[in-house]
């Protein structure tokens, strides 16, 4: 799965930090190989949620400015010691007074994701995103690296 405003979005911010940097180059600066970043941009792969965060921390953005989901960034309290998503996302869910089994009906979040997550596996993150969507908050929120919904 393709996110075309993450791919536009992590070109145009590497282009901005590293003038005349290979892309092999840029991605041994921030621990990852040249190649990956490459899949990256060029949308043939779709980070995890982990390098995800990894990538907003190195440009000091919100991921959901890296995502594409807003154009401009936004200050987000940064956490550093993220919770569990699984046991962050329940407790959203709490505040809200929606079910796990209100969440698989809405979306098409499988009650074999639910399972998985709470087992410490995390989203991908088009499930991110359309969580996000759905609960009308930020990524950043979501995956608790950031106290604001």
């Amino acid at each position: 799965m393709q996110l075309p405003k993450f791919c536009d979005r992590l070109s145009e911010l590497i282009l901005d930090d590293s003038d005349n940097i290979t892309i092999a180059k840029f991605g041994e600066k921030i621990g990852f190989r040249g190649s990956t970043v490459s899949l990256w941009k060029t949308g043939k792969r779709v980070p995890s949620l982990q390098n995800i965060i990894c990538l907003a921390e190195y440009f000091n953005c919100s991921i959901d400015f890296l995502l594409g989901r807003i154009d401009n960034d936004i200050q987000v309290k940064r956490i550093k010691n993220l919770p569990l998503f699984h046991e962050h996302l329940l407790s959203i869910l709490n505040a809200r007074s929606l079910s796990w089994y209100k969440v698989v009906q809405d979306t098409s979040v499988s009650k074999s994701s639910l399972k998985s997550w709470r087992y410490g596996s995390t989203p991908l993150l088009p499930t991110l995103i359309e969580l996000a969507n759905y609960l009308k908050v930020s990524v950043d929120y979501l995956v608790g690296r950031d106290d604001q919904p």
